[in-house]
């Protein structure tokens, strides 16, 4: 009998959970039948030697697996889709210890080396334009959002040192372009970098500077700012498809392997529960998670 998914059961992101929640990278592996699912809830890093990036590498010793899910990348694009990789590829150097495409790295250098099949996690942008809305954002709300939570990224991977770092407008300018492409908004949404800065000011009540902090991209239900409303309305998207997604792939008889960042394990956890059963290993030790899920 097919698995069944249960959206319904996944779990909202709140502050007191992200507060309860031990700081750092987590695997959770699953065994159905003779497959398996290995989900990394990772830390996105940018470092070589981080747990995160042993957890990846630590998956593939001890795991086959015949698909890989990546976090930020649209299932749309199918498997092993060109764009993926050539990311990849121009992101993948070392240098001192720094990788600047970070995680996605080592996760789609792994799958190539094994001959995994690579797809991406993400409902398309298109859904999730069409859930948001209906949930009463505006399209500004939409495209304003979509650039606001990619600063944290600009800042990990030293594009930014903060939000009032001078290159923030150009950087923005750019992804205004290319989000309103993809969400297929005209033109008048939120034109320049002046009307995103004027969005910003409107919805958190602060000019963007310096004092921005990550939380205000985060999907947390009940978080002080307006933007992580817009925020949880799109991750309730995001983990809704992600969790139909896993399970049609492991009825199709596959092993798979995700790597999502760690509140999306956390989120993931009660839905998968009930679709799976508890968890054959949860913790870091990959080679352990192997020997208890044979």
């Amino acid at each position: 009998m097919p698995l069944q998914p249960v959206p319904e059961r996944l779990q909202p992101w709140t502050i007191s959970l992200r507060d309860s929640q031990a700081d750092g990278p987590a695997a959770a592996v699953y065994k159905i039948g003779s497959n398996r699912l290995v989900f990394i809830g990772a830390e996105h890093e940018n470092e070589n030697s981080s747990l995160t990036f042993q957890l990846i590498r630590g998956s593939y010793s001890n795991f086959q697996v015949n698909t890989v899910v990546v976090e930020g990348f649209p299932n749309s694009l199918g498997t092993n889709n060109p764009r993926l990789f050539d990311y990849v590829k121009k992101n993948s150097e070392i240098k001192d210890g720094f990788v600047s495409g970070g995680e996605v790295v080592p996760t789609v250098e792994g799958a190539q080396k094994i001959g995994a099949g690579v797809i991406g996690g993400e409902a398309s942008d298109l859904d999730i334009k069409a859930e948001v809305l209906r949930q009463g954002f505006s399209p500004d709300d939409l495209l304003g959002f979509y650039v606001l939570r990619t600063i944290p990224q600009w800042i990990r991977e030293r594009k930014l040192k903060d939000a009032g770092d001078p290159r923030l407008a150009p950087l923005i300018h750019t992804a205004l372009e290319e989000n309103r492409t993809d969400l297929s908004l005209s033109a008048n949404v939120l034109s320049t970098y002046e009307d995103w800065a004027m969005w910003y000011l409107r919805t958190n009540g602060t000019p963007i500077g310096s004092g921005f902090t990550t939380e205000e991209a985060a999907p947390t239900a009940d978080g002080p700012f307006d933007t992580n409303k817009i925020a949880y309305a799109v991750s309730k998207a995001r983990s809704t498809f992600l969790h139909k997604l896993m399970v049609q792939r492991l009825n199709a008889r596959e092993s798979v392997m995700v790597v999502f960042g760690a509140s999306h394990l956390v989120i993931q956890r009660p839905a998968l529960d009930a679709a799976l059963g508890a968890p054959c290993y949860l913790g870091t030790d990959m080679a352990r998670a192997a020997s208890r899920c044979r």
